[in-house]
């Protein structure tokens, strides 16, 4: 990383963590930004926002359109706390409109993004999604795996959408080839409604 990525990855993490403070604890919510309105997966993203929302977690995603949209314009019905943390490349810049104003937060580094995720969130909720989605979901994993972060609970909701993929790691990666061990999948979960998922959650936080 170059003296100015290190320079604004550093003031934009800073900045966004004084911003979210005093948020609370928190849900991350994960999912593509190309599912449209209407869909089935929007409906149930939206209830998923809702949910969390009435249950008292501030709810966080990526900004963008699509479910991370979805999921905020539940929170946002709630009255709840829903947080986008938006990022703005050259050219680009697409970010929903059920964001609260005060926690509507532009990043231009990717990574600092990824950091106030892996920073300040108690629980993950994996949407489905595509490879921006599988790309924040593995790295959290990964991190996890080496201790890098604290685990915490990640809740792969859909089961429709995320059995091959969850089934893979378990019976390829864990069982046939042991490239990973049980404790590397004790923070994974499984859900099929929002209702399991906020379920999983109260469960594993209260645990603590």
């Amino acid at each position: 990383m170059h003296n100015n990525d290190l320079q604004t990855y550093q003031t934009e993490i800073n900045e966004s963590e004084k911003a979210l403070a005093k948020i609370g604890t928190s849900i991350v919510v994960f999912g593509s930004s190309a599912i449209q309105p209407s869909t089935t997966h929007y409906n149930t993203a939206v209830e998923t926002g809702r949910i969390l929302a009435e249950a008292g977690y501030a709810v966080i995603t990526g900004g963008g359109p699509g479910l991370m949209e979805a999921v905020n314009k539940g929170a946002t019905q709630a009255n709840g706390k829903s947080v986008g943390i938006c990022m703005k490349f050259p050219g680009v810049f697409i970010q929903n409109e059920y964001i609260t104003p005060q926690y509507n937060l532009t990043l231009t580094n990717m990574a600092a993004r990824k950091q106030i995720f892996w920073d300040i969130a108690s629980a993950f909720v994996v949407l489905p999604g595509g490879f921006g989605t599988l790309d924040e979901v593995t790295e959290c994993m990964t991190l996890m795996q080496m201790k890098k972060i604290a685990q915490r609970p990640i809740i792969f909701q859909d089961k429709m959408f995320w059995m091959p993929a969850t089934t893979w790691i378990k019976h390829v990666l864990r069982n046939e080839y042991k490239v990973i061990g049980d404790n590397d999948l004790a923070f994974m979960h499984l859900a099929e409604s929002p209702e399991q998922t906020l379920n999983i959650i109260r469960k594993k936080i209260e645990q603590k």
